[in-house]
């Protein structure tokens, strides 16, 4: 799919208003104690909690923006946010690393004083998730709600097999959640693998690596739920197809939890997967 059809507003539509400058955060969370990303009313999420840490030490309520909204229990390692301050505020942008009051599940990484038409959102070129999952035999009370758990690691031939019909641009509607209110649900996969990994608490962890240009509500937990559940069947890649080409939310088999998803890195260099757009993926 080219970048051209991405249906993205113009960059200059989405800068800070006259008199302001952006700020750009990449933030680490651990989702176990979060009703997601978006502001909840009621619910503890982390753009509210954040928000309110970054207002608080500004003196003057700021509005966070996220690239990616996860879902609750849903966990990140790169993250990344912006928020606008008045060109009057000559606070350092390296000094909201270290405000008071950040709670210890969210670790605020790096911070930097954002181009004028960056947005953390539409300015990204890509974003990768990762998926944790391991044995009920080696999983351990260290890694509840941090891995999904599964009776027995399935081979990762099989599992490749089944990622690799992902690759390439395709309508992932039968990976939709219900909640899903995209316009289109077709989206730009890049990169979809399974790697097993040893685990520092012991045995081995299987380890889903899914990069694209944007992702559906639900898609990557209903895409492992889906593998793993073929898995155990030992069925065929072809299954995989006829799942995905059938565009039915009602023939996706399983939604993993969320305890082993992690929103893992944002790109915003668009030379990384510049190689998509010269190249026609299809299924073989």
């Amino acid at each position: 799919m080219s970048r051209d059809d991405w249906n993205r507003p113009a960059p200059d539509s989405v800068g800070p208003d006259p008199g302001f400058h952006r700020i750009a955060m990449e933030i680490s969370y651990d989702g176990r104690g979060f009703c997601g990303w978006q502001t909840q009313k009621g619910q503890r999420t982390v753009q509210e909690e954040l928000q309110s840490v970054i207002s608080g030490f500004l003196g003057f309520s700021i509005t966070l923006f996220g690239s990616g909204r996860t879902d609750s229990g849903v966990h990140a390692m790169g993250q990344v946010c912006h928020f606008d301050v008045p060109n009057s505020c000559t606070i350092p942008s390296k000094a909201f690393s270290f405000m008071q009051g950040i709670p210890s599940d969210i670790q605020i990484r790096r911070c930097w004083d954002a181009p004028k038409l960056f947005h953390s959102r539409f300015s990204s070129m890509a974003r990768e998730y990762r998926y944790f999952i391991r044995s009920s035999d080696d999983f351990t009370c260290f890694e509840n709600g941090l891995a999904g758990k599964v009776r027995k690691l399935p081979p990762v031939s099989l599992m490749n097999s089944y990622a690799e019909v992902l690759r390439g641009t395709h309508d992932f509607s039968t990976f939709s959640g219900s909640g899903d209110l995209s316009q289109s649900k077709f989206r730009d996969i890049y990169e979809s693998e399974f790697q097993m990994m040893d685990s520092p608490y012991g045995g081995e962890v299987l380890v889903y690596r899914i990069c694209g240009n944007a992702f559906l509500y639900h898609m990557v937990r209903s895409l492992v739920g889906t593998m793993l559940t073929l898995a155990k069947t030992m069925a065929p890649k072809e299954r995989m197809i006829e799942i995905l080409e059938c565009k039915d939310r009602s023939q996706a088999l399983t939604t993993a939890k969320p305890d082993g998803l992690y929103l893992w890195r944002i790109s915003f260099d668009p030379n990384e997967y510049q190689w998509f757009e010269e190249k026609t993926d299809e299924i073989n």
